[in-house]
């Protein structure tokens, strides 16, 4: 039986004096709230609810920047059988208005920084403020939970809207709950860790793992107050876990680099010397093997003088990061991997709840998306298959990804048929392309409805090309495209302060050659031909949604003049929409990953 108001109610009983929640507030005073008092809040706020007529089945939506008290509308939402809305709060009026008239909740929930907004988007649905509602402190009232369904809809996820407006997805207690068990078993969560929250709760990955794995293991959630109380305290948080995405990896990376390279001489020589042991030792996976000379040298010398007060920064006790969201750079993993604290890739969508493979601490290997997991399997009710451009079914195969079990969605929320598509005779069609090594490993090529077919039929995924472009320097996002084209383009964005006194001449010629240098293991026809440069993508104007993904046939809609141009320049025949793969695009990019 699945129940999250049963979990949240045995968990606060089980670990009642255990600190669930972590967090800054005030004058970045640090709160403790142990599953006891977190367990009594969940009741006074079912209480406010039901006062304001929210019953079973109704709508609970609520918008805001990350806060501790969207835990506690999320278990407050169970406890009375209500279902759970998190509303990114980056969204605009247009989709954010959608989503509130598509969910129709009973009442809407938010603080003062979204007031406004929210107020204008809502037309009649009444909007209380979290102030409004009971505090941390207070009676505990005797409010009987409501006795949840496996398949009730436990949360409306709303798709990020790659492809148009979003659409939620139905997340049953089921789903989320047997996706937050797998959590546990993969990454080995035990009571006294402490997971360091940074990603949204509209996001299921952080939903999953930071709201109903740590509350089904006892242990604690810490929720920075912002990215500076972030950065400043990570150290005093001590965290053991941390979920990022590419991005944040990314810049953590770079934030260390920073300080490596504005250190003396030979603080920087002996970092080098001590990477440079680090890639002699360390392999693709968990094993290491490059001598005893060399492992005691990395053990004795460089570990303690260099990579332990790099962990230090992170509080000394960060067991692993695990990645998701997006491809993870081979460099990021590699990096962290030398340091000592590994950088984990996850793979999953939000119609799985989200998880379906991740590298996990005892089997890993750099570059793939980590073995299936359990859920997957026979013994849990669960399967995968591929799917090749024939039809054919097969694990062996290379193809689309299909997955059934436990953590697939219930369906799209007032979509019948958008689910009949993407859910058909049971098994979940993830659009994703890819296939799994003879080591059980899943390595993933692209979306399926991205695919570039060339002039002379090569084949190619753009996010295999756009992963090693975006490594470049200059380079803060980029397309691929050349649908029917002889070959392959890419437009990108550039870091304005490096691009900074470069004239149009110099900074392409960067470019080609950076990109060129990043390119140049794969195939011929992979390797982008040229590149130019467009105005800055964002989720305002509709080119990046608020996840951060580009959105392939927006950029085509606001540049397609520009681009056709520029295929013409390279005199390539260009047709009216040069890019056909557009339409299948918007129909498999509306899945997106988790």
């Amino acid at each position: 039986m699945y129940d999250l108001a049963k979990l949240i109610e045995e968990s606060s009983q089980a670990h009642a004096d255990a600190t669930f929640l972590l967090f800054a507030e005030g004058n970045d005073e640090i709160r403790q709230v142990p599953f006891g008092q977190f367990g009594a809040a969940v009741r006074r706020w079912g209480r406010f609810l039901i006062d304001q007529g929210v019953q079973p089945g109704d709508r609970v939506a609520f918008v805001t920047p990350k806060s501790p008290y969207q835990i506690l509308a999320f278990y407050s939402c169970w406890w009375i059988g209500a279902i759970a809305v998190p509303i990114c709060e980056a969204l605009g009026d247009l989709e954010m208005g959608f989503i509130i008239r598509d969910s129709e909740p009973r009442l809407m929930l938010t603080d003062q920084s979204m007031q406004r907004q929210v107020a204008g988007n809502c037309g009649d649905i009444r909007q209380f403020r979290f102030d409004d509602l009971p505090g941390w402190e207070g009676e505990d009232l005797d409010l009987p939970r409501h006795s949840n369904g496996d398949d009730d809809v436990a949360a409306l996820i709303y798709t990020s809207g790659s492809t148009g407006m979003p659409k939620g997805v139905m997340l049953t207690h089921r789903n989320l709950q047997a996706n937050a068990a797998g959590a546990v078993t993969a990454y080995q969560v035990k009571p006294g860790e402490r997971l360091i929250s940074l990603l949204p709760y509209w996001h299921s990955y952080a939903l999953v793992t930071e709201v109903v794995c740590i509350a089904m293991c006892g242990a604690t959630t810490a929720i920075p107050k912002d990215k500076r109380d972030f950065r400043k305290n990570i150290a005093a948080y001590q965290p053991t876990i941390m979920l990022v995405v590419p991005r944040i990896a990314d810049a953590l990376k770079a934030g260390i680099e920073k300080r490596i390279s504005e250190s003396s001489d030979r603080v920087k020589g002996i970092f080098e010397k001590a990477t440079y042991n680090a890639s002699r030792i360390f392999t693709a996976g968990p094993r290491i093997d490059g001598g005893l000379l060399r492992m005691f040298t990395h053990h004795a010398f460089y570990d303690p003088l260099v990579f332990r007060k790099i962990r230090k920064n992170f509080g000394g006790k960060l067991r692993f990061f695990v990645s998701g969201g997006a491809p993870l750079d081979m460099d990021s993993q590699i990096f962290f991997k030398y340091i000592g604290i590994p950088m984990y890739q996850g793979y999953g969508l939000t119609e799985s709840s989200p998880v379906i493979s991740s590298d996990l601490p005892e089997r890993h290997k750099v570059g793939s998306a980590g073995p299936l997991w359990s859920w997957l399997t026979p013994e849990e009710g669960g399967d995968w298959t591929f799917k090749d451009e024939h039809g054919n079914l097969g694990k062996e195969l290379k193809g689309e990804l299909l997955v059934k079990g436990a953590c697939v969605m219930k369906g799209y929320w007032r979509h019948q048929d958008e689910s009949a598509k993407t859910l058909k005779d049971g098994w979940l069609h993830t659009g994703d392309m890819g296939y799994v090594d003879d080591d059980g490993f899943l390595f993933l090529d692209g979306r399926q409805g991205n695919m570039i077919v060339l002039f002379g039929g090569e084949k190619l995924h753009p996010e295999h090309v756009e992963e090693e472009v975006k490594q470049c320097s200059l380079v803060t996002e980029c397309m691929v495209f050349g649908e029917k084209c002889k070959n392959v383009y890419v437009a990108v964005n550039v870091d304005p302060e490096l691009a900074e006194g470069l004239s149009p001449e110099e900074l392409k010629t960067r470019l080609k050659k950076e990109i060129a240098e990043r390119c140049k293991h794969l195939a011929s026809y992979q390797k982008p031909k040229d590149v130019m440069v467009l105005p800055e993508w964002s989720p305002e104007d509709g080119t990046l949604t608020v996840t951060l993904k580009i959105r392939r046939h927006k950029i085509w809609e606001k540049f397609g003049k520009e681009l056709r141009d520029f295929l013409a320049g390279n005199g390539e025949e260009v047709a009216t929409r040069t890019d056909v793969s557009i339409a299948s695009s918007k129909i498999m990019e509306s899945l997106g990953r988790a």
